[in-house]
């Protein structure tokens, strides 16, 4: 009589196996991972294995000896399969069947036909203390690799299960202890015990395996959206920069253009003043008319110039690039007609719509118009050429100026963040006018047109109008 019932120790055992992967499962149910779903699984076969053990002598021999070794080799063999998918190494399923099936095959060889206990012991025990220590080396690699103390407990209490049993197995084979699952000795004892304990251990450690795996994604996702959200902020600094850099340097060609107003506001208010004291009889209407001209006027000019260096989100649209092309034209006239470089545009028939923003597609013409501008110093005739064509689905504003176009070095980083031919250049504006199309779901490309010169093209979706109805 022994106060240590084993076939209650293995039931007790085997309920802790289905209860723990079970409750595990349910609480990592929002965590889909194939991994997961084999540990547990794993769990469930080894629980249940066991309890057949623990049923010996209450149902039939083929459930508690061959149906019972083949559930726990399955279950250690569902643990592998586990860590090894863990670690991007991962196995086929139908592998493990084929195995069980050759394992269970072996047992029944040495129960059924030569009914040899002790082999079919050692057998059984031998195969499933080797899956133990595979658990346990994979489970410590897995340790190694993601620095988890998680994984390292797992390791632990396996490695400690495998050696248990493999004294068992030692002990059998030197004559010490007789073999079998409900053979009454203090090593088979230990061995239990140690089995209850790795039933709670190991299913706790894996959770923790599974959930710094978790922490780990959430932490590097939330890392990546602060890099993206650092980076477009960065952006939209150096955008804003190079948009105010850009209108600074064509800020006394504006102060021209705007001269001619005020001072023609200058006149007017002059001419009202004489014909106030002269009472010559002119239309006061005229006058008004006149100044109310040449205010507005004024104000267009700086609304321009205040709706482009203006720091703003990016606001999608319709946007007709034709009206593109005439504002930044507008802003950079003055510019171009003391440079002496004519801007020819050819649009087609129909208007030419894109889904963006206006400000920021501005900025990539503005960009590449005064990039032209500076190429074609030195030649008689300064021209530049803009044209906007269909191409399928995709409308293409291409630029082509009449310079010396570009030497192979300088066209393979032309686009290169931070490289500049130009003595004051930053060398972001095509950069960034790369970066502002590729917002618009389009490209830009640069290259030599074959004609010579430069050649930009913008590639961008076209919008139809009636897509929005």
């Amino acid at each position: 009589m022994t106060l240590f019932h084993f076939p209650t120790a293995y039931f007790i055992a085997g309920i802790l196996f289905l209860a723990m992967p079970s409750a595990l499962w349910l609480l990592l149910r929002q965590t889909p991972a194939r991994g997961l779903a084999l540990w547990c699984s794993g769990g469930l076969a080894f629980g249940l294995g066991l309890m057949l053990l623990g049923s010996r002598g209450m149902l039939p021999e083929w459930m508690t000896y061959g149906l019972a070794n083949s559930l726990l080799f399955a279950g250690t063999a569902l643990w592998v399969l586990a860590l090894r998918r863990k670690l991007g190494r991962p196995m086929p399923v139908m592998r493990l069947v084929l195995c069980t099936l050759v394992f269970g095959l072996v047992y029944e060889v040495f129960n059924s036909w030569w009914a040899n206990p002790t082999w079919r012991f050692l057998w059984s025990t031998s195969i499933v203390c080797g899956m133990l220590f595979w658990v346990a080396g994979l489970a410590r690699e897995l340790g190694l690799r993601r620095k988890s103390f998680s994984a390292n407990v797992v390791a632990l209490v396996y490695l400690l299960l495998g050696t248990l049993l493999s004294f068992r197995a030692i002990s059998v084979i030197l004559g010490l202890t007789q073999p079998g699952a409900l053979n009454v000795d203090a090593l088979s004892m230990v061995v239990i015990t140690m089995g209850v304990l790795t039933s709670v251990v190991g299913n706790i450690g894996f959770l923790g395996v599974v959930m710094e795996r978790v922490s780990r994604k959430s932490l590097a996702t939330a890392q990546a959206q602060a890099r993206q959200e650092e980076a477009s902020r960065l952006l939209q600094q150096i955008t804003q920069l190079e948009r105010q850099r850009s209108v600074g340097q064509i800020a006394a060609s504006l102060g021209h253009e705007l001269s001619q107003p005020l001072t023609n506001l200058h006149l007017i208010i002059d001419r009202m003043d004489m014909a106030q004291e002269n009472q010559d009889g002119r239309s006061l209407a005229d006058d008004l008319q006149a100044l109310q001209r040449n205010t507005q006027k004024a104000t267009d000019i700086l609304h321009r110039i205040r709706t482009f260096i203006r720091t703003q989100d990016i606001q999608f649209e319709p946007v007709e690039l034709g009206q593109v092309i005439a504002d930044v034209n507008d802003l950079i006239h003055d510019l171009s007609f003391n440079e002496s470089v004519q801007i020819q545009v050819e649009l087609p028939k129909e208007k030419a719509w894109v889904m963006g923003d206006a400000v920021q597609l501005s900025q990539i013409l503005l960009n590449v118009l005064r990039n032209a501008i500076q190429a074609t110093h030195g030649q008689p005739d300064r021209r530049i050429h803009i044209t906007v064509r269909r191409e399928k689905t995709s409308l293409v504003l291409e630029v082509v100026d009449n310079g010396p176009g570009m030497s192979p070095d300088v066209l393979a980083q032309v686009a290169t963040p931070f490289f500049s031919t130009k003595p004051d250049g930053l060398g972001v504006g095509l950069s960034i006018a790369q970066s502002i199309a590729k917002q618009h779901r389009g490209s830009l490309q640069i290259d030599n047109h074959p004609d010579g010169g430069a050649r930009v093209c913008l590639q961008l979706p076209e919008w139809v109008p009636h897509q929005a109805l």
